[in-house]
């Protein structure tokens, strides 16, 4: 099958201008149903189908309420609109629009949270109910609101609607109108509203007298040639085979493509005269030809369908789906590619009125429960711009909800967000492991930067190694190695590239290339070589200048010169992790966390500034504050990253680590302030799941300890750890001893959040173990409130507390992190600023020997302000004080009151 590349845009232009005007016309007894409302109907009765036919939106409200008003706004925007009165009926077995009467309203629901103790968990868990439990299309309403009240000055309001009434577009209508109608209530005067031409009925109406005629004889005609022929699965390969029934349970996997790479892909499109979509639709479709060996494949796409002024304005379903198929036969070059895409993307646009299940009947395709007719992937390019709206007296928030319903096996949604290109790849968990659509999205951002390289490469029979192809060729070259080996380093690839196919173009930057032999010599001429550290003999003792160093693997001796070289926690560095910030996205940023620099050693701080010794009360045991008890259980850790590596570097060992956990349990039962105690050191569950019951023997007896918590970072190093059934065991042990399970993770970039990470937080907080996130203050990586923000955001979204933002230490051999109190302070304000969604403000604070202290701000008198958070003395918890600022400082040496 061959597109023609020109489509007459004029003749389309013509039939548009064509189109009678959509009238408020005398309307029968029995409205029937618009197209897109039967598509949706339809999915709804599908077993399952329901959870994927809501549309939710959230507001968080902070400021002084008018709680009248907002109920006046909201039961005007339900007299406004007929279709949020809505119902429908089935007469004879067709289904017909019943609207209700204006003055209907729309009763909220009240929670009252001031109470709360987990005010997060809790509204998540609302949000979640609100976005599953079904409506009764026949007895409606079709829409439902919820109040949730955290504070006299707090609240956030979720509106939840069936999909039968609204689409995302209406989400914008439905926020600006809210905001005009509110207004209006609180000043007592007639909303400003352009009143609406048309209802929705009136739509559906037009739609079938409009849809009856010469236009959708050519329309059908369209797609009957269009998808004439067409394959009805995409045969991509699957973890595991497809049910009887669809399951619609889906995670993601989320990444992005960053400014040079965005840059080049708009340059593109605008030298081809096409969009960036349909540059970034063609590096799919090359995917997916790829991984599923097929030359023609469908591949869907949403389409808001307003392309009439009459209903620019109104609140209910329009959108429609297209199906763009895509031709790669003959093994086309790059760029007919690219110009078969945009043909095909013109073609449908042209032909979008005729409802997706019409077109699905065209080509004689019986529905199967297990999958969606003829497509099972989409391409989504969100438009990222939240409309802009405010309430009177109130400063405003969008609240997001994440759905877990998948209608497709792979539904990738692309959005700008500044010069970046974000992703979401979205799968059914029936049919893919997580590990699988990774690789997907890596092939994903290889495939856009070969059509940036060269668009005369050709599709099939270009260099285009796919994740999974590169897998197999190792595989097939040397199998002992992919068995014994983990993966290659970075610039073990570039030589073994240089050695392969020394000409193929490995980087492209302002239009010039540098070869996979040039990049190599460039790389190897401007870095020094820096090998693996090497074991001592088995017989032999440290030798002068050495330093014992402890990693998960066990004990090593290390030379001076080895602490000293740049690759030194390159090469320890657990392979997750590299894999990790290697296709997050954030590579610039979390790099410094492995990577330091040549000149860190020779560079100014202190050893350790914590204190640590005026602490320890018992051999591995601390009682630095009067609440909390610090166990140190191991000097190991499930990380290598720099800045907790210093621990290793001053020399501490095992010495400091609990052994006599009698003689802790003992201390800790004669302490009765203290209420929990936090295990650390290095990482707990580095440690066997046995060793670590055998520290609960001890701690649970204690009757006043009312928590046992982990201080952790193995959720992002080592996520598996967590799916140990023995470890389940563990947490429900700590429960039925009357006690809190309390993980408190140490995510310090949302780049180190995994989908394996979320996962695993979702499924132990079902069994009661609750998380707290403590952040470390890091210059390069995170030391950006807008980073921060989205970190603290995505930890709300998963239920873990954002809790301490924690000022970095003066270390030596980690002081390239250190960030002035000043920066500091501007970073915490800019995230407050910048938090959505629900979660309680962090503390920014300060860990000293004397306890933990917040730093509040830095006063126009040029002192910082600060408070006692923690401490040991119960008498000093909460006193406010300040001292002298010294600009650029990064720490406080001197705590004399004032």
């Amino acid at each position: 099958m061959k597109l023609a590349r020109t489509i007459q845009i004029d003749a389309i232009d013509a039939a548009l201008n064509a189109v009678p005007r959509i009238e408020a016309l005398p309307r029968p007894s029995r409205v029937p149903l618009s197209f897109p409302q039967q598509r949706v109907r339809f999915l709804s009765r599908l077993a399952g189908g329901s959870e994927a036919c809501h549309i939710q939106m959230g507001l968080r409200l902070r400021g002084e309420l008018d709680e009248p008003a907002l109920q006046s706004a909201l039961d005007g925007l339900v007299a406004r609109h007929e279709v949020l009165r809505t119902t429908f009926g089935v007469e004879c077995g067709e289904p017909f629009q019943q609207v209700g009467p204006a003055d209907v309203g729309l009763p909220l629901k009240r929670d009252d949270l001031t109470a709360e103790a987990d005010v997060e968990a809790t509204v998540a868990d609302l949000m979640r109910h609100e976005a599953q439990t079904a409506f009764d299309l026949e007895a409606g309403p079709l829409i439902r609101g919820r109040l949730v009240r955290f504070a006299v000055d707090d609240h956030v309001l979720l509106i939840t609607m069936n999909h039968m009434i609204s689409d995302d577009w209406s989400r914008r209508i439905l926020t600006r109108e809210l905001s005009e109608l509110y207004a209006a209530a609180r000043e007592g005067r007639a909303d400003r509203l352009t009143p609406l031409p048309v209802q929705y009925a009136d739509y559906a109406l037009w739609q079938r007298r409009w849809l009856a005629r010469e236009v959708l004889k050519r329309q059908l005609e369209y797609w009957r040639q269009m998808l004439a022929g067409a394959p009805t699965m995409l045969k991509v390969p699957t973890d595991r085979p497809r049910q009887a029934q669809q399951d619609y349970s889906r995670s993601y996997v989320e990444f992005v493509f960053h400014e040079p790479l965005t840059t080049q892909l708009k340059a593109l499109s605008r030298r081809h005269e096409t969009t960036l979509f349909v540059t970034l639709l063609a590096g799919w479709a090359l995917v997916l030809a790829r991984l599923s060996g097929q030359d023609e494949l469908v591949i869907v796409t949403p389409n808001a369908n307003r392309t009439r002024s009459e209903i620019e304005g109104l609140i209910g379903l329009f959108a429609n789906t297209l199906a763009l198929r895509i031709d790669l036969s003959g093994d086309p070059t790059l760029e007919t590619l690219l110009e078969r895409v945009n043909a095909a993307a013109l073609g449908a646009l042209a032909n979008q009125d005729l409802l997706f299940e019409q077109v699905a009947e065209l080509v004689n395709s019986r529905r199967k429960l297990s999958h969606t007719r003829i497509f099972q992937v989409i391409l989504a390019c969100q438009d990222n711009g939240a409309e802009p709206a405010s309430l009177p007296g109130l400063e405003l928030e969008y609240v997001g909800v994440d759905d877990r319903v998948a209608q497709y096996d792979l539904a990738l949604e692309l959005a700008e967000v500044g010069e970046a290109i974000c992703g979401k790849l979205i799968y059914a968990t029936s049919l893919f492991e997580r590990s699988t659509v990774e690789r997907a999205a890596k092939d994903l951002q290889h495939a856009l930067n070969q059509m940036v390289a060269d668009l005369g490469q050709q599709v099939l029979s270009a260099p285009l190694l796919l994740a999974e192809e590169h897998h197999r060729l190792r595989a097939e070259s040397n199998p002992t190695e992919v068995v014994y080996s983990q993966a290659p380093w970075i610039h073990e690839l570039f030589e073994a590239q240089a050695e392969r196919d020394p000409k193929v173009i490995a980087n492209v930057f302002e239009n010039q290339g540098l070869s996979y032999r040039e990049l190599n010599a460039r790389a190897t001429s401007a870095a020094p070589r820096a090998c693996p550290p090497q074991s001592s003999s088995p017989n032999s003792g440290p030798r002068p200048h050495t330093a014992v160093m402890n990693f998960i693997e066990g004990r090593r001796v290390v030379t001076e010169g080895e602490l000293q070289a740049n690759s030194i926690t390159r090469y320890h560095v657990t392979k997750l992790y590299r894999e990790q910030i290697t296709n997050s996205g954030y590579y610039d940023q979390l790099k410094y966390i492995v990577e330091p620099s040549f000149d860190e050693f020779e560079s100014p701080g202190n050893l350790d500034t914590s204190g640590e010794h005026d602490n320890t009360v018992v051999p591995g045991f601390q009682h630095k504050y009067s609440q909390t008890g610090l166990m140190l259980v191991t000097d190991r850790c499930a990380s290598y990253c720099r800045y907790c590596f210093r621990k290793r570097i001053v020399g501490k060992d095992s010495g400091e680590i609990a052994t006599d956990f009698a003689q802790i349990a003992r201390y800790i039962g004669g302490h009765p302030e203290m209420t929990n105690v936090l295990l650390s050191g290095g990482d707990p569950f580095v440690l066997s799941t046995d060793k670590l019951d055998e520290i609960l023997d001890h701690l649970l007896p204690v009757p006043h300890l009312d928590s046992i918590r982990f201080g952790t970072k193995a959720v992002v190093y080592q996520p598996k750890r967590f799916e140990d059934p023995a470890l389940s065991a563990l947490f429900q042990r700590i429960h039925e001893a009357g006690k809190a399970a309390v993980i408190v993770t140490h995510f310090d970039h949302i780049g180190e959040i995994s989908v394996d990470a979320e996962r695993n937080i979702r499924s132990l907080r079902t069994q009661g173990v609750q998380f707290l996130n403590q952040t470390v203050l890091l210059a390069k990586v995170n030391d950006d409130p807008e980073i921060l923000a989205a970190t603290f955001a995505k930890c709300h979204q998963m239920g873990v507390r954002p809790y301490y933002l924690f000022q970095a230490r003066p270390v030596k051999g980690a002081s390239h992190f250190q960030v002035s109190l000043r920066r500091g302070l501007q970073v915490a304000h800019g995230i407050n600023q910048r938090l959505s969604g629900v979660q309680k403000t962090f503390k920014y604070i300060m860990s000293h020997y004397t306890g933990k202290i917040e730093i509040l701000d830095l006063g126009a008198d040029g002192r910082i302000y600060m408070r006692y958070h923690q401490n040991k003395t119960p008498e000093k918890i909460g006193k406010i004080f300040s001292r002298r600022h010294l600009e650029g400082a990064c720490w406080l040496d001197d705590l004399a009151e004032s």
